[in-house]
């Protein structure tokens, strides 16, 4: 008789090779459903942020307050659209979207993009709304535990629109408009303004160099004792700011309006209790006068004499705000700018 041992088993095997072909699966399953638990925690934080700066907002006299809020944006993203959103201070000043769309990665909430498909409305104190449109107007958010935080807004073919019984605005149209805030070394921040392509209704001086041609500007400014700049309101921020020495200081400014321009260089300005700029500048203007009609200033004279022989017509002047006014010279040319 021949002995034959018995076939070894081979059902051990086939379970540990089907093991190791389901644990890729497991383990993503496993991620999967972390991130997707993840993803919902951030959103809940997300939506206890803005409800806590909402009631920070209001326990402080300001409005920061939405009729609908929707997130979406799984797995990667962060999107919440709001409608009809509003943020407003207790002087009066109030900045509102029909929709508003924000746009964060997950990574990194601190960090939004936001887009007003249909444009915004600006309400002034006293003044009246101006209703905001354009082909693109967007605007960054980011650095929230600096001062300023870090802000940029941009808008495409913009158009500036008073309600029918509010006070005109100073600009009309712009092709491409920019604003840029940033934080600084030594408790300074910075403003860079620009505008291409635009239409203005400035009075006194700038309107006298833009008059209905169209404009480009340029504001590049630094601000000291930025973090002085607060209060229950913008007016009692400004004053807060100003009793504590702050000032602006021009790096670049100018206003250029076909043959016209206007450059500002050096000097401080500051605010005075009326909310009026006040101080000085030195400024250049290149003004190609009308030879056709009465010549009526001293400036106007050597501009004239200037191009008549060739030359540049250029003017070098001080810019002088103060007692609510605008002074080029001797020569009073406006009300001084509003800053509340």
């Amino acid at each position: 008789m021949t002995h034959n041992d018995a076939a070894p088993s081979r059902k051990a095997p086939q379970k540990a090779h089907r093991g190791r072909l389901f644990a890729p699966f497991i383990l993503a399953a496993l991620v999967a459903g972390g991130w997707s638990y993840g993803w919902f925690w951030l959103r809940g934080q997300a939506e206890q942020r803005m409800d806590a700066a909402s009631a920070s907002f209001k326990a402080r006299g300001y409005d920061l307050s939405w009729r609908e809020r929707t997130f979406t944006g799984f797995p990667f993203r962060m999107d919440v659209s709001l409608a009809d959103a509003r943020v407003a201070e207790p002087s009066g000043w109030a900045l509102r979207a029909p929709e508003l769309k924000g746009e964060a990665e997950v990574y990194d909430l601190s960090h939004w993009v936001m887009v007003a498909p249909q444009g915004v409305v600006l309400t002034r104190p006293e003044a009246g709304d101006v209703t905001i449109t354009g082909q693109a107007l967007r605007a960054s958010v980011s650095h929230p535990g600096e001062r300023p935080p870090r802000i940029s807004v941009e808008g495409a073919n913009l158009t500036f629109a008073p309600a029918p019984n509010a006070k005109p605005f100073p600009l009309l149209s712009a092709a491409n408009m920019q604003l840029h805030l940033r934080a600084g070394p030594d408790d300074q921040g910075a403003i860079l303004f620009k505008a291409d392509g635009a239409r203005a209704d400035f009075v006194g001086l700038l309107g006298r160099i833009v008059q209905d041609k169209q404009a480009s500007m340029v504001l590049d400014a630094r601000l000291t004792k930025v973090s002085a700049l607060r209060g229950h309101s913008w007016a009692d921020a400004v004053r807060a700011w100003t009793t504590a020495g702050g000032a602006m200081t021009l790096q670049d400014s100018q206003v250029l309006a076909g043959d016209a321009e206007m450059k500002g260089k050096t000097g401080a300005l500051t605010v005075d209790a009326d909310g009026r700029l006040q101080g000085a500048l030195d400024v250049s203007i290149k003004e190609r006068p009308d030879l056709s009609k009465p010549l009526k200033t001293r400036e106007q004279m050597l501009a004239a004499a200037a191009e008549a022989m060739g030359q540049e017509p250029v003017i070098q002047a001080s810019l002088k705000f103060g007692e609510g006014r605008t002074r080029l010279g001797v020569i009073d040319t406006g009300p001084s700018p509003r800053i509340f």
